[in-house]
């Protein structure tokens, strides 16, 4: 509900307001900011919702902020992480993934890197982060055991490998977050996925 009461509102009625579109909302603010430099004001101002809106119907700051997350990593289980989670090959499923990390990144929406990684180390984004490195590196390890059951890759070296890529990943999109020449970040990619695929060419 925008910033000025109905008189629904002033009787006591809870605020109207679409939840989807407010969390919508607050991711992009969110995103653009991080936490921290997010200020109520800022939330107000992106929602079109008051602050007791936002403790009332999502307990404050951080429960939107949790919100948030939630919106933007169920996107990226059906986006991102798509071919993790789905795909049915072995080593191409990863590189499938990394070509939608660089088109992702490549957006003018992921101008500001990661909204999960850039608060990876804050205890805010605890939940969240926990969340992303699950669906991550449980994606990965899964089409590594895939591939290496198939005989593509070694499969004794899958476990390891998942948590490699998950730490290349993070690195990537703290390089872009931090607003250095989107050229660097794409760069990082290209020679990920060399690696990744001589995995298959070795095996």
């Amino acid at each position: 509900m925008v910033r000025k009461a109905s008189d629904a509102t002033k009787r006591g009625r809870p605020p109207e307001f679409d939840r989807a579109e407010v969390v919508s909302a607050a991711v992009q603010a969110f995103w653009k900011k991080g936490f921290a430099d997010t200020s109520l004001n800022d939330l107000e101002t992106a929602t079109g919702v008051d602050r007791s809106t936002i403790y009332n119907s999502f307990d404050g700051k951080q429960g939107l902020y949790d919100s948030a997350t939630d919106a933007y990593l169920d996107e990226a289980e059906d986006t991102l992480f798509q071919s993790l989670n789905s795909g049915t090959a072995g080593v191409a499923d990863i590189l499938d993934f990394l070509d939608r990390l660089a088109q992702g990144l490549s957006s003018n929406n992921a101008s500001s890197g990661c909204l999960v990684v850039n608060d990876v180390a804050s205890t805010t984004g605890e939940r969240a982060t926990n969340r992303y490195l699950h669906q991550l590196e449980g994606g990965l390890r899964s089409v590594l055991q895939r591939s290496g059951s198939s005989g593509e890759t070694d499969l004794s070296r899958a476990s390891a490998r998942a948590q490699l890529i998950t730490a290349a990943v993070l690195g990537v999109n703290l390089v872009h977050g931090g607003k250095t020449d989107p050229a660097t970040s794409l760069g990082m990619i290209d020679s990920l996925r060399a690696e990744i695929g001589s995995w298959a060419e070795k095996s």
